[in-house]
């Protein structure tokens, strides 16, 4: 399975892309909205290298928890593997914003992946339970919505682009 990696790294680099991330999304917000996200993990979108990192990195979880629910005895591995893209998320949104207002306890990397992880439950519980209309299916989808409207509410709380200032 494919893991992008932090746009910083010397394969970034390497592939001749040298302008910013900034001077490339200059007219878009820094954080992809609630439906890029959905989009993510529905895998519509974040596997081209010109999309989103955080989409790319949420379409990577939203597949790991897939894997995780089919092949639950590589818990370990997966489990590894998301830590390792919660932590992209953080990086990168720490390396290119400020944070408005009160610092928050949870990351948006955790959050983007508990939205993962319930999204994927979500689209489980709507093709594996016989009647749709069932309480579980509901709730599952309710948690998703609420977890989509506190990213709105999170990513609110993000300004960008971090200004560097030399010493």
């Amino acid at each position: 399975m494919y893991v992008p990696q932090p746009d910083s790294t010397q394969l970034w680099r390497a592939s001749g892309r040298d302008t910013s991330f900034e001077e490339r999304f200059a007219e878009q917000p820094l954080l992809p909205d609630w439906h890029e996200l959905l989009a993510a993990f529905c895998g519509h979108i974040g596997d081209q290298s010109e999309d989103h990192p955080v989409t790319r990195w949420a379409r990577a979880l939203a597949e790991l928890h897939l894997q995780r629910r089919g092949q639950p005895g590589d818990a370990g591995g997966i489990d590894e593997l998301r830590a390792q893209l919660v932590a992209f998320i953080d990086e990168w949104v720490t390396s290119r914003a400020l944070p408005r207002g009160a610092a928050r306890a949870e990351s948006l990397g955790a959050v983007v992946d508990a939205m993962a992880a319930a999204h994927v439950r979500a689209v489980h519980l709507l093709r594996t339970v016989e009647n749709v209309s069932d309480e579980q299916v509901h709730a599952a989808w309710f948690l998703l919505a609420q977890m989509a409207d506190g990213w709105t509410d999170r990513a609110a709380g993000v300004v960008g682009p971090r200004i560097r200032r030399s010493a």
